[in-house]
């Protein structure tokens, strides 16, 4: 059985992204947690009687929130249990994730907003939760999925078996992969490491796997093209970790399209060991 956190705020962005992966999973025994958060900037000596109505009010938000959930799926794989915490998004995701080690969080993504320095929750828990997770746009609609992009630049990762739940996914929806790369301007595709694209290709061979290259001397931009021409039902990249100056200067393109994604973004989360992180290095993915 899959483990799937759902945070939701009751908001519209929220409850799209929520419908979307009970969609996506409705061929698959799922345990759902459900999640909202509160917090409160009142004086510490009365912060605990607002943190208890606003406690009270979250639950009786989530009861009819349920209620509407199961009108919409009453697969009889699915099970919803529901948690409160009273800190933030971000911070209760990690938190519970430590404990339960979720197969994906699923979020809903607004598109508002216009400052990535400080991000939104989806860059938060992009950047800092050990987890895959699923950025669903709010005007996404629900639709099989059949077309699956992953933008790979063939460096190290720890181990191959963190694509194990995609290549799940992709079996179970006989979907169509393909490994997008971005080349500069000067590069050309057989220069890239030929012992990894063997690797990929190996372990994806029980799904149907295709190559595409496109030149652009920024990644983001070469990805968001592809994006416009070709169909892609979901964008999949990889979360590395990245140093502070990446943090800062916003290099990651993970993060990035995390922000505002155009689609449903998966980001898998891979754990690079300390030998691999290069401080002065810029993150692409």
């Amino acid at each position: 059985m899959k483990k799937i956190l759902l945070p939701t705020d009751f908001s519209r962005a929220s409850e799209r992204a929520i419908h979307y992966a009970l969609a996506m999973f409705s061929d698959t025994a799922c345990e759902f947690t459900l999640l909202n958060t509160y917090t409160t900037n009142t004086q510490p000596e009365i912060a605990m009687y607002v943190l208890d109505d606003l406690k009270a009010n979250a639950e009786n938000l989530m009861g009819g929130f349920m209620k509407g959930l199961k009108q919409f799926d009453n697969e009889s794989l699915h099970t919803f249990r529901a948690e409160y915490m009273p800190v933030s998004t971000a911070s209760a995701i990690e938190i519970l994730n430590q404990t339960n080690q979720y197969d994906l969080v699923v979020l809903g993504a607004s598109g508002v907003g216009n400052n990535l320095l400080f991000g939104s929750v989806a860059t938060d828990v992009v950047r800092n939760v050990k987890a895959n997770t699923l950025i669903i746009p709010n005007n996404t609609p629900i639709t099989p999925i059949k077309n699956v992009a992953m933008a790979v630049d063939y460096n190290e990762v720890s181990d191959l078996k963190v694509f194990d739940n995609l290549k799940d996914l992709l079996a179970q929806k006989d979907a169509q992969l393909t490994l997008l790369t971005v080349l500069k301007d000067n590069q050309s595709a057989d220069e890239l490491d030929g012992l990894a694209k063997y690797e990929y290709h190996n372990y994806f061979s029980d799904v149907k796997v295709n190559d595409f290259y496109i030149k652009n001397a920024d990644v983001e931009k070469g990805i968001k093209e592809f994006l416009e021409i070709h169909r892609a039902d979901l964008l999949v990249m990889v979360s590395r970790h990245h140093s502070f100056l990446d943090v800062i200067f916003n290099r990651s393109v993970t993060r990035k399209f995390a922000y505002h994604p155009s689609v449903p973004l998966l980001s898998i989360y891979d754990e690079v060991p300390a030998p691999f992180i290069n401080e002065a290095e810029i993150v692409t993915f």
